[in-house]
């Protein structure tokens, strides 16, 4: 049962942005802002509580350029900054600070249907881009890889108003930086005529 209604909800997600498929060529510009959250990241095993599989909550904010160059597909080039809190540990009753990071990214996101589309609708995405983490001592500059659903909602012709949670992950070796990011953002359609509604 469980497993039927997964599958049914994973093809309406699909359904929801196929069905927002729009014509080729459209262009729309926007920007974004909301949280960013580190995900067991800097945790000591040996002292290990539920509480530490998420860091201080920090800030992301970016601007995209979404382009319908192909049936179906949308492809989203973008570029983000965010900034993460300083976080206080303690090991062997000696309390410390660790820096928080500040991080810079560009990429590409492949999107299914237009996430600008008429009305209400879901639309999933994946995405690769250039990651660099910097704090003091510490420099990442990795390639990153991302996945999300996004909800848009249209309120007025050519603007396009998209809430996403997305899970985010930078290569590091052996290991990985991983982030959660809840953001809201705002799109212009310049496009004209049919294609901008």
């Amino acid at each position: 049962m469980r497993r039927s209604l997964t599958l049914t909800l994973f093809a309406l997600i699909l359904a929801s942005g196929a069905a927002q498929a729009g014509p080729v060529g459209d262009i729309s510009v926007g920007v974004f802002g909301g949280l960013s959250i580190p995900v067991l990241q800097d945790v000591s095993t040996s002292s290990f509580s539920p509480g530490d599989a998420f860091g201080a909550t920090g800030s992301q904010f970016g601007m995209r350029a979404a382009i319908h160059a192909i049936p179906v597909i949308t492809f989203e080039p973008y570029y983000a900054k965010s900034k993460y809190k300083d976080r206080d540990e303690t090991i062997g009753g000696i309390t410390y600070t660790r820096k928080g990071f500040d991080g810079k990214s560009y990429g590409l996101n492949a999107i299914l249907g237009k996430p600008e589309g008429t009305g209400i609708h879901f639309f999933p995405y994946v995405g690769i881009g250039k990651t660099k983490l910097e704090r003091t001592g510490q420099e990442i500059n990795k390639t990153g890889y991302n996945f999300g659903l996004g909800l848009g909602i249209s309120p007025a012709p050519k603007l396009s108003v998209q809430v996403r949670g997305e899970f985010a992950m930078v290569a590091t070796g052996d290991t990985s930086r991983k982030f959660t990011n809840a953001t809201v953002g705002l799109s212009y359609s310049l496009a004209s005529g049919k294609g901008s509604k």
